[in-house]
């Protein structure tokens, strides 16, 4: 099959990313304004993450090997009828299979559970993340992890609805096609929502097997927002994150017609229209707050007024 996995990866060590092959990736960070130091580390990070996913992909592989295994040795065994002469089974094909079984993993028995266990996203969220689909960051903000725990009862999960993907209909739980009620357009988030939500959302593309360019790419991306010196100013975190808000919904239209763009690399010109924007949104809403009214008199001088003419004449 053409998507088996011919390498194991837990045998894969982490390349140098301080070598010459890296150069061009580093060089691009750098000029993004990122140190070296911190380039060369997000790059392993990136790496490290890759190395996981593809690792749980090796696991599934050889558990469905021993499955399919043991499935052939029951079907060669006659259901009735007498007992034909079976072929011999050579040691080597016995300890074959039973190396590829699935084996639990040990633990440690003098190890108690960690002080902080991360909020679990709405199935929305992940289903969208996991079919490369764009999905509101909020879904991954503490305010969006308590929502899908209120919300998001368990007797819903058996219960099913048609979905569209690729062009076809199927059947899927409700809980992972319902978008929340309450979710907040990323235009909207704060600035730390925004940094909060992706330090969830990179490990999860990890997880769905985003591919190691893309995952590059948006780690670049949230860097480069995190340390833009547009942050000093006046309006400059908003315009950075509705940066990102029409860039990411942008990349991932593009990307369904195959012609998606390195969203790693900050359009300035782009940036600066959209910081000019919020301003000058920003004025009209200061010069309509301040404007006086056309008819500055209370509102009881019609009245007074009216009076005085009605006894003005005879």
């Amino acid at each position: 099959m053409d998507d088996r996995i011919i390498h194991n990866p837990h045998l894969e060590a982490m390349p140098d990313h301080t070598g010459p092959h890296y150069q061009v990736l580093r060089d691009a960070l750098v000029q993004n304004g990122m140190p070296i130091d911190q380039a060369i580390q997000v790059l392993d990070n990136a790496w490290i993450m890759d190395r996981d996913a593809r690792i749980l992909a090796w696991d599934q592989q050889v558990a469905d090997d021993a499955e399919a295994a043991q499935q052939q040795v029951l079907q060669q065994q006659a259901p009735e009828g007498p007992v034909p002469l079976a072929p011999p089974v050579l040691e080597e094909d016995v300890a074959d299979v039973e190396k590829k079984k699935p084996k639990m993993k040990d633990f440690d028995d003098a190890t108690t559970v960690g002080n902080y266990i991360a909020p679990r996203p709405a199935q929305y969220a992940l289903r969208r993340i996991e079919d490369f689909e764009y999905v509101e960051l909020w879904y991954l903000t503490t305010e969006g992890c308590s929502d899908a725990s209120q919300h998001q009862l368990t007797q819903h999960d058996d219960a099913f609805g048609l979905a569209k993907v690729d062009d076809m209909v199927t059947l899927k739980s409700f809980s992972s096609i319902r978008a929340s009620k309450n979710v907040v357009p990323d235009a909207e988030l704060s600035f730390r929502q925004m940094s909060m939500a992706k330090n969830a959302f990179i490990p999860l593309m990890a997880k769905y097997q985003w591919s190691q360019k893309a995952i590059t790419a948006f780690a670049q991306l949230f860097t480069q927002l995190e340390l833009h010196p547009l942050r000093q100013r006046e309006y400059g975190e908003r315009a950075l994150i509705t940066y990102q808000a029409r860039v990411r919904r942008e990349w991932h239209d593009q990307l369904k017609l195959g012609s998606a763009f390195n969203i790693g690399i900050i359009n300035e010109g782009l940036l600066q229209s959209t910081y000019k924007e919020l301003l000058d949104q920003a004025q009209l809403l200061s010069l309509n707050e301040v404007s006086p009214p056309l008819f500055p008199l209370p509102s009881y001088s019609l009245t007074v007024l009216l009076v005085l003419l009605f006894f003005s004449f005879p």
